[in-house]
């Protein structure tokens, strides 16, 4: 009997699981991370749990300082900049790739979205459909290369925007933030990239 299938799975699950609660800042920067919670709250035993945490400070979601403990890695403004700047390095790039093969029907739901009068969401909501419309256009350019190195950028992005913008965002901000979305849409839907 293979095991190696499920060992992927149950560190899959726990990465999953401890990747989102850290990008959502259900455990909030800087913070301990326990072991022995996360191993009660997904159900998987101390192997799945160190490899997923491993994996997760590669990534620089998790610090891991020997005999003093597990953390989620601090929000620094040195971290906001950087950030910010290799989005705005290769953001464009991925546009420009995106343009020439993005489906037209994927676009048009993200379109029916964002036209919508009724565009009302959470803040929650906000930030997951803006994330997806991001992600659309990182994979639609065909280079894994650059998507692999956006959607850890976007990682990132979604740990600042949950932890910093929370109380920022208004429904000024997201109104913007529709009819930006809508031009690059339209851009997109025109070939322009």
């Amino acid at each position: 009997m293979d095991n190696t299938k499920g060992n992927v799975s149950l560190k899959s699950r726990a990465y999953n699981v401890i990747k989102n609660k850290i990008v959502t800042c259900e455990i909030m920067p800087d913070s301990p991370i326990s072991e022995k919670d996360l191993m009660k709250e997904i159900g998987v035993s101390r192997t799945p749990i160190r490899e997923a945490l491993s994996s997760l400070e590669n990534e620089n979601l998790v610090k891991i300082y020997p005999k003093r403990g597990i953390f989620a890695a601090g929000i620094t403004e040195k971290d906001i900049i950087d950030i910010y700047t290799v989005r705005e390095s290769i953001e464009p790039t991925a546009a420009k790739l995106a343009a020439f093969f993005i489906d037209e029907d994927v676009l048009a739901a993200f379109s029916g979205v964002y036209s919508s009068e009724n565009y009302s969401p959470t803040f929650f909501e906000h930030i997951e459909m803006d994330r997806q419309f991001h992600t659309l256009i990182a994979e639609a350019g065909h280079n894994d290369y650059l998507s692999q190195i956006l959607l850890k950028m976007y990682d990132h992005n979604s740990r600042i925007r949950y932890r910093l913008f929370k109380m920022r965002v208004n429904a000024a901000r997201m109104e913007q933030s529709r009819l930006e979305h809508l031009e690059l849409i339209e851009c997109l839907r025109n070939r322009n990239p």
